[in-house]
């Protein structure tokens, strides 16, 4: 979803650094940029920067603040509707596959008019152990009814690029100003924006 449907990562950077700027403290975008696209995010971020409370206190927290951030301020990455839809209108089987937690995938999808184009979503709520661990998208092809090797995966950042591959699936990365100069590792095709995508080679990968 981040990163590749919508551009959620300067949503939580603003949200990580709101919570921070209460105990004084804040990150930069580069000191950021390795928890993208990961579960354990603040139980890291904790650890990392030694904050002063537990885990809970920042869940409470930022949970709601990111569900409001994601319903009034998530905007639709260049191609990500039109090919989501055009593919649905094919019966092309469509599974959301992020860390993110279920209210926020929710939330995200209403925004940019994507709510029930999916036949499945997996989320971060779903599974144990979050990207990069293949855990997410082994049950997306498992909901799909599909073998993985026969799935394509569209990712944004090395942790999901690299749950992908150790799936087994095919996956495209897709860069967005926050992926710019990072190096993604093992992916098949890289990608600008969706806008690049012809619907006959997901079609193809897919069939």
């Amino acid at each position: 979803m981040d990163g590749v449907l919508v551009d959620g990562e300067p949503l939580h950077f603003e949200a990580v650094n709101t919570l921070l700027g209460e105990e004084g403290r804040s990150v930069t975008l580069e000191q950021y940029k390795p928890y993208m696209g990961t579960k354990a995010g603040w139980r890291e971020l904790i650890r990392d920067l030694g904050l002063q409370h537990p885990y809970e206190y920042y869940e409470q927290r930022y949970m709601p603040l990111m569900v409001q951030m994601y319903l009034t301020r998530s905007e639709a990455l260049p191609g990500s509707v039109r090919l989501v839809k055009a593919l649905a209108e094919r019966n092309v089987p469509l599974v959301v596959c992020s860390s993110s937690v279920e209210p926020w995938v929710e939330a995200a999808l209403k925004r940019i008019d994507l709510h029930g184009a999916f036949d499945h979503v997996v989320s971060g709520s779903d599974v144990e152990n979050g990207k990069p661990a293949p855990d997410i998208y082994t049950l997306a092809a498992e909901r799909a009814g599909k073998d993985p090797a026969r799935c394509l995966a569209i990712e944004d950042a090395p942790a999901g690029i690299k749950a992908a591959r150790a799936a087994g699936m095919t996956c495209w990365a897709v860069r967005t100003d926050y992926t710019r100069g990072m190096d993604l590792p093992e992916c098949d095709r890289v990608l600008d924006s969706l806008l690049e995508v012809r619907l006959e080679d997901i079609v193809g990968v897919t069939a």
